[in-house]
């Protein structure tokens, strides 16, 4: 397993263990802490960058490989 698979599959364990801690807060009428909050949205946002950057690589491999076509013909 890739180091950047391991890390998108952890932050996606710890965001749904905490989103899950979230929800039964909320359910059982508790508070949620503010520190809980943050972190979750850390969670969140460090799971939706590696997920961009593991989906953009192969398009701008592509796109790298549309402007070398590109040079080649119309050089």
């Amino acid at each position: 397993m890739t180091a950047s698979m391991l890390a998108l599959t952890s932050a996606a364990v710890m965001f749904v263990v905490l989103l899950l801690a979230v929800a039964w807060l909320l359910w059982r009428g508790h508070d949620v802490p503010v520190w809980l909050i943050c972190v979750v949205t850390l969670l969140l946002a460090s799971f939706t960058l590696v997920c961009v950057i593991l989906l953009m690589l192969p398009l701008l491999r592509l796109l790298e490989m549309a402007v070398m076509m590109w040079t080649l013909v119309f050089a």
